[in-house]
């Protein structure tokens, strides 16, 4: 067997197994070739005295095959334990439980009341200026055209505005959702991990 026979057989067979780490390892017996090759050695010796490319993957993934965790059933004792000081230590936990959705949903309150209150203005903007334009024909028939031309002026303008402000509200919300999606999941992350700690 010669050197790239020897190479590319190992590198199949740590693909085989599954190893990781498998360019490092080819580097390593390719190097190693090399150099006692430089030592004076022949190829042939050299890789015979080598185990097979099979043995060092099977080694290599038995090497670093994750140990398995075993999950241990709790005693009796310890879950009536376990649930006695739950329930004696509620008033305690129980409350600021409470208080942190409390937090939570003030927070995302005050996240949305910005577009809550200006789409509440670009409506009520809209439909007061479009009721005035409406009006103003009648204003202008009962209070003369300058007083109408008022009133139509007025309506195009609380129309405007009310759009003006919808365009804003609809723009700023883009960004509101985007930041409260990714609140959301970072609480989410967070509270994964502290419950991972604690288990």
């Amino acid at each position: 067997m010669t050197k790239n026979d020897f190479i590319k057989d190992l590198a199949a067979a740590l693909t085989s197994y599954g190893v990781s780490d498998a360019a490092n390892t080819i580097d390593y017996y390719d190097e190693l070739i090399d150099d006692r090759i430089e030592g004076g050695e022949t190829e042939a010796a050299v890789i015979a005295s080598l185990e097979t490319p099979h043995q060092i993957a099977s080694q290599l993934a038995d090497q670093f095959q994750p140990t398995q965790v075993q999950h241990k059933r709790m005693s009796p004792v310890l879950l009536v334990t376990l649930v006695v000081l739950l329930v004696l230590g509620s008033p305690l936990w129980g409350s600021l439980l409470l208080t942190v959705i409390v937090l939570l949903t003030v927070g995302y309150l005050l996240l949305w009341i910005g577009p809550f209150i200006g789409g509440t203005l670009a409506v009520a903007s809209i439909i007061g200026g479009a009721v005035s334009l409406v009006f103003s024909c009648f204003v202008t028939l009962n209070e003369g055209a300058v007083v109408g031309m008022m009133q139509l002026g007025i309506s195009f303008a609380m129309v405007g505005v009310g759009i003006l402000i919808g365009g804003l509200t609809w723009y700023f919300s883009k960004y509101i959702v985007q930041f409260s999606i990714g609140l959301t999941r970072w609480l989410i992350r967070k509270s994964k991990r502290q419950s991972k700690a604690v288990a």
